[in-house]
């Protein structure tokens, strides 16, 4: 069928270029929503394909520690689950990973107070996460999601923050901060910061966590376009993954009371907290307009300025990829809870 809308005259050439650009968003947005899909269902498969093939042959070998190989199942579908698609997806997109995933070395003076204001804002997420997870049953709803493990010997304690901390971290920032982000950064980093942010929250698929997740995602995202690298998220995102296994371990370990425990507990959040509100007042010293989004700086541009950051929205999460995976997720809520 010929399109009526070329012998519009009424068209302005300035209408044809933005409906070339909401086609262009579209494709694009189609292409992350399926990768976003094919990142959380790989690692969903291969940890239930591992887990079940491991639950049948650990009782004929008879294992002493079964904790071991479920550490190494869980760094290799991280790590695979994460890479995997983004090498399919850079296949069949044809984009540039070095011009989509920033690595840009960034000075010590800008990184240090930047890992402090992330750290103080993860941590005050993490307890706000934990006060609404801890009175769920308010609302007469149950969290089903449990991510404590069990880490005895030394050799285990390092595997479970491998594991949890810093594969995780890595695998995460290379396909939300790396892989979306860094896409849709051509589109403008308010929407590149928002969409990632949306994705990577709702990607949790714990209720308590989605809103929490969403904030860091948003810091993630906005730290790592004005430093124009994924370095400092990945940082704070393993320190804070860190921190949550050494409390798990320090928890379950049985060496000190519960009272004894908490006191560290407020006295570390209480301390990251302050340095955080520290670091945000030498971030602004240092430079004025550091919170605000005011360029794309080390970001090829494309002309996208005829799309309002409504068109873009409307565009993004009306795209069929990435209805799919918010459909996907927003399942994986629901069987959590029921």
């Amino acid at each position: 069928m010929i399109n009526n809308r070329l012998y519009n005259y009424n068209y302005s050439p300035l209408d044809y270029k933005k409906e070339y650009d909401i086609r262009k968003l579209r494709k694009t947005s189609n292409g992350l929503g399926i990768f976003v899909f094919s990142y959380f269902m790989t690692l969903l498969f291969i940890s239930i394909a591992f887990t079940t093939l491991f639950s049948i042959i650990s009782p004929k070998i008879n294992l002493l520690n079964e904790s071991i190989p479920l550490f190494f199942i869980d760094i290799f579908t991280s790590a695979f689950a994460a890479f995997i698609p983004s090498l399919f997806y850079f296949l069949f997109s044809g984009a540039s990973i070095s011009d989509t995933i920033k690595v840009k070395y960034v000075k010590l003076n800008i990184l240090i107070p930047i890992i402090f204001l992330g750290l103080g804002v993860a941590m005050f997420s993490n307890t706000a996460s934990s006060i609404v997870e801890n009175n769920f049953s308010i609302f007469g709803l149950e969290n089903n999601l449990n991510f404590s493990q069990t880490a005895n010997s030394m050799f285990e304690k390092v595997l479970y923050i491998i594991a949890v901390s810093l594969v995780p971290a890595l695998a995460e920032e290379f396909a939300f901060r790396g892989v979306v982000m860094g896409t849709l950064r051509k589109y403008g980093d308010t929407f590149a910061i928002i969409s990632s942010g949306v994705l990577f929250g709702i990607m949790h698929g714990n209720i308590s966590q989605i809103p929490f997740a969403f904030i860091l995602g948003l810091l993630f995202a906005f730290i790592d376009c004005k430093t124009n690298s994924i370095i400092p998220s990945i940082i704070i995102h393993f320190l804070n993954n860190f921190y949550a296994v050494i409390m798990d371990i320090l928890q379950n370990s049985y060496t000190i009371t519960n009272k004894n425990f908490y006191i560290i507990y407020l006295v570390i959040i209480s301390i990251f907290c302050i340095l955080g509100i520290i670091s945000f007042f030498i971030l602004i010293k240092k430079d004025k307009k550091f919170f605000s989004i005011t360029s794309n700086k080390g970001v090829t541009y494309t002309d996208n300025d005829l799309l309002s950051l409504k068109d873009k929205n409307k565009t993004f999460y009306l795209s069929f990829g990435v209805m799919l995976s918010i459909i996907l997720f927003s399942a994986e809520i629901i069987i959590n809870l029921v």
